[in-house]
């Protein structure tokens, strides 16, 4: 008698599934559209859903908790610090620093509300699209404290970190997750509550042959640690909070953006994935003409036009037949719509993300210019914004006094100040975090430079 192991019957059955798909007399198009899953944001909600039945009602509970807290003032950027963990095995995968670096400018010219395609934005959205007010920066300083280019990069064994479940829908979480470990060929996080971990591999298939990126990005909610079960411990084999994104989607230049086939091409993938770890939902959220929880995003179905292009401009496919109803807002970085088609959030979602921000990822820009292992309190500085010179209230004098500019870059550095008195005549009008090490203490402030 032969005895089948139930793992391979599986294996064997997901073969000849798949191997029956791609034998299917599918159009080019429509065939990548089944082969890319643009976000892999819903399988994981799914695969949570299975293993801790209840979990997308806790995740909705989550949300509107987010939604009632107090909303922080507006002209405060927060800034966040970035560590990008590339998962090679190919050189390939091993994308150039130059891509990351281009990745970076795509996600502030986005969340700041200032890149070129905001002009094409359609004049009855534009009143709605808006600057969150956050920025993100390359990490200078490890969590041993030491200087860093917010760069790791691991050399793998493993071929790719995607399977044939991806496209069957069942998402091997268990498996997509070793990029996460240094143990299990990909790289340990660094601190979560500290840095946004943005890893960095190939989740693609090959399979007789024939190549495709299957899954192009994923994010982890927020922990709501008012609600600490909407996010199981080890829920599935020790999730990780941060980002996954598949290398062919970094930056605006990437040069093998061709695989996706115009449906990636401006670096937005990770403006997608980066609203879900702020808790933004899918525009439709993930319904069929569901919704979102935010008041300023019309209904619709995520959009699935072709490769290249945007829909047609009074596309509807929600329709209400309410006065008010709006058509399907393809412009919004939560739709599925190609990254050429892309050009806004909403004031809601802003809104939505500084919530989560400033109450459950607070954090990640509480701490971010010093080490690891110290506190930063706030310093009393006047005047703010000021023009040419700065005071430090109350401040003892012979510490180390850093000014970093929006772009976490060091403009100014005096190794023993002796004066309260701070000239910043030399630096540009913009905004600057001051951070002044004193007594063993770390002091930090905000502050904004303005010439009339």
């Amino acid at each position: 008698m032969i005895h089948f192991d139930k793992k391979q019957l599986l294996n064997t059955a997901l073969w000849l599934v798949f191997t029956l798909f791609l034998c299917l007399p599918i159009h080019v198009e429509a065939q990548q559209k089944l082969k890319v899953h643009r976000c892999g944001n819903d399988l994981y909600r799914q695969a949570l859903e299975v293993k801790h039945p209840g979990y997308i009602e806790r995740e909705k509970r989550a949300f509107e908790m987010a939604e009632q807290s107090v909303l922080p003032r507006s002209g405060e950027v927060y800034r966040i610090p970035v560590v990008f963990h590339v998962i090679y095995n190919t050189n390939r995968q091993n994308i150039d620093d130059s891509l990351i670096n281009n990745q970076i400018k795509v996600l502030n010219d986005a969340f700041r509300n200032r890149h070129a395609d905001t002009a094409n934005t359609r004049n009855i959205f534009k009143p709605l699209a808006g600057d969150a007010e956050i920025e993100f920066f390359l990490a200078e300083i490890d969590p041993d404290g030491n200087p860093t280019t917010g760069i790791t990069r691991t050399k793998t064994d493993i071929e790719t970190f995607g399977d044939i479940s991806i496209i069957l829908g069942t998402f091997n979480l268990e498996d997509f997750e070793r990029m996460k470990f240094t143990e299990k060929g990909g790289q340990d996080a660094w601190p979560t509550n500290k840095y946004l971990n943005i890893w960095v591999a190939d989740a693609g298939i090959s399979f007789l042959g024939v190549y495709f990126p299957a899954l192009l990005g994923l994010a982890t909610p927020p922990r709501y640690p008012s609600l600490p079960d909407n996010w199981p411990e080890g829920s599935v084999d020790g999730i990780v909070d941060g980002v996954f994104l598949q290398y062919q989607t970094i930056g605006n230049n990437n040069p093998y953006k061709e695989d996706l086939q115009d449906l990636v091409s401006a670096g937005r993938t990770a403006v997608h994935e980066i609203g879900h770890y702020f808790g933004l939902r899918h525009i439709d959220g993930d319904e069929e003409c569901g919704t979102d929880g935010i008041d300023d995003t019309p209904t619709m179905n995520l959009s699935s036009q072709e490769a290249g292009t945007c829909p047609d401009a009074s596309i509807n496919t929600c329709n209400t037949s309410e006065p008010n109803d709006l058509p399907d807002m393809w412009e919004n970085y939560m739709d599925y719509s190609n990254d050429i088609c892309q050009s806004l959030f909403t004031n809601g979602q802003v809104s939505h993300m500084r919530k989560v921000l400033t109450s459950q990822r607070d954090t990640l820009y509480n701490w971010k210019l010093g080490t690891i292992d110290r506190e930063i309190n706030q310093m009393a500085i006047y005047p703010n914004p000021a023009q040419n010179t700065i005071h430090l209230h109350h401040v003892a004098t012979n510490g180390v006094l850093t000014v970093y500019n929006a772009m976490g870059q060091v403009v100014k550095r005096i190794e023993s100040v002796s004066t309260s008195t701070i000239d910043v005549a030399n630096l540009n009008p913009g905004f600057y975090v001051m951070v002044y090490e004193v007594e063993s203490k770390l002091l930090q402030a905000r502050f904004v430079i303005h010439r009339p």
